[in-house]
């Protein structure tokens, strides 16, 4: 663990030497990385990481890199992403390559953007959310604060066509922080895609995350896909901040990674707003997939509900730690917390820890979870009725994501989610007993 804090703090002196930038800026990462030293690195010990053992991952040497300017090739693409009708944005190594042009939004790189501020509006814009259950992940994105992409949705203005923003990482990725923000302002509507993908040779650690400010009666879908390759540590914060009457519904799909730490905190500080936070992890082999939701609710009349759905083969761990805080204003709120795991093997194992903290008294909150195999019975019956055993087991495991589905409105997310988890049972051989 030492040797790993000074493989960060090494880093940290490096970047902070070569990346000299507006007063509010730097003084922004310097109280970042006084914050990252302050909480200290996460344990056992530590509830919110109790079920997610980071010994392998702490003997791990990382070099943040200074990115060049390279141009993203987009026949890298997968074929499953060739839409001529969305606007692509493009990202290398975290950094912004390219992006198509969209009238009434506005796309920059992150730094350029945020040099642009006075101190009170880059407070908003860079943390736009409550700042309680502070994590190490975030607050060292936060130390090295520098590539990303900001995209605001003008007032009013509907997204003709989804955004996809495209991030690769490539051999030079050894440890890469970068940021998106996402300010959809009032009476904005519109679909955001992200999908992650790398080098198959290639270790690194992705410390990443993405913010979205939600202003007043906007509506936004969001569909997070990564398919980084499994030697990858990611790290990833998932942040929204909802203002009046605002409607978010976010489907997050992980596929890759050797650890993956996934982050949600939505914060619901506008009378009114709701918020379904959709997830799916499939793991295989010896991944480890550790899921950690904080939903924050502080104004009344608002609803959240989650939803999150494992199905783990070989020996691949998954964590599902759920939380829901109400606050003491927040009166007449509706949530509903929700994980289901499906196991495989016999090797595979899931935690799961739903939670609630509510300090009002007129709200209806529930949570629940269950893990299992395959229903032999169900099984049984279709079989008996023709069906092959593979293809019985196929047909159980998709109806197992099904429930998915119901929360999302956009045919364009529906089609993406469809797609990608049937790529994922065709190349795991789902139905093949071990």
């Amino acid at each position: 663990m030492e040797n790993f804090k000074k493989n960060i703090k090494d880093n940290f002196e490096d970047f902070y030497s070569q990346n000299a930038s507006t007063d509010v800026l730097n003084n922004f990462r310097k109280n970042s990385f006084a914050s990252l030293n302050s909480l200290g690195l996460p344990s056992l010990k530590d509830e919110d990481w109790r079920f997610t053992d980071l010994n392998d991952f702490y003997k791990s040497t990382f070099k943040h890199r200074i990115q060049d300017n390279k141009k993203f090739d987009s026949a890298l693409i997968p074929e499953s992403l060739n839409f001529s009708d969305v606007t692509f944005v493009y990202l290398y190594n975290g950094k912004l390559s390219h992006f198509d042009s969209i009238e009434n939004v506005k796309i920059e790189d992150l730094e350029s953007y945020i040099s642009g501020q006075d101190s009170n509006e880059f407070e908003e814009i860079i943390n736009g959310h409550s700042e309680k259950n502070k994590d190490f992940t975030f607050e060292m994105n936060s130390a090295f604060l520098k590539d990303g992409v900001y995209i605001e949705v003008e007032k009013n203005i509907k997204l003709k066509k989804p955004i996809v923003i495209i991030n690769y990482y490539d051999s030079e990725a050894s440890f890469v922080c970068h940021r998106n923000i996402i300010n959809f302002k009032d009476l904005s509507e519109g679909q955001i895609v992200e999908y992650t993908f790398s080098d198959d040779n290639v270790s690194f650690l992705s410390n990443k995350a993405t913010c979205f400010l939600l202003g007043n009666s906007t509506n936004v879908e969001h569909l997070s896909v990564d398919e980084s390759n499994k030697s990858s540590y990611i790290l990833s914060n998932l942040k929204i901040s909802q203002k009046k009457d605002s409607n978010f519904t976010t489907d997050t799909i992980l596929i890759g990674g050797k650890l993956y730490r996934n982050n949600v905190h939505p914060v619901l500080n506008g009378e009114g707003s709701n918020s379904n936070i959709l997830g799916l992890y499939l793991s295989k082999d010896s991944q480890h997939m550790d899921n950690y939701m904080f939903v924050e609710h502080i104004k009344p009349n608002c609803g959240s509900r989650q939803l999150y759905k494992g199905i783990l083969k070989d020996a691949s761990k998954g964590v599902f730690h759920g939380r829901i805080l109400v606050h003491n204003e927040a009166q007449k709120t509706d949530a509903k917390q929700t994980n289901r795991n499906l196991l495989l093997s016999e090797k595979a194992q899931v935690d799961t820890k739903p939670q609630l903290e509510i300090y009002a008294d007129d709200v209806k909150c529930t949570h629940g979870a269950t893990t299992g195999q395959i229903d032999n019975e169900a099984l049984y019956y279709l079989r008996a009725r023709g069906i092959n055993l593979e293809d019985a087991k196929l047909i159980m495991i998709r109806s197992f994501t099904e429930e998915l589905l119901e929360f999302i409105s956009s045919n364009f997310i529906l089609d993406l989610h469809k797609s990608f988890v049937e790529k994922w049972f065709l190349n795991s051989q789902l139905a093949k007993s071990e």
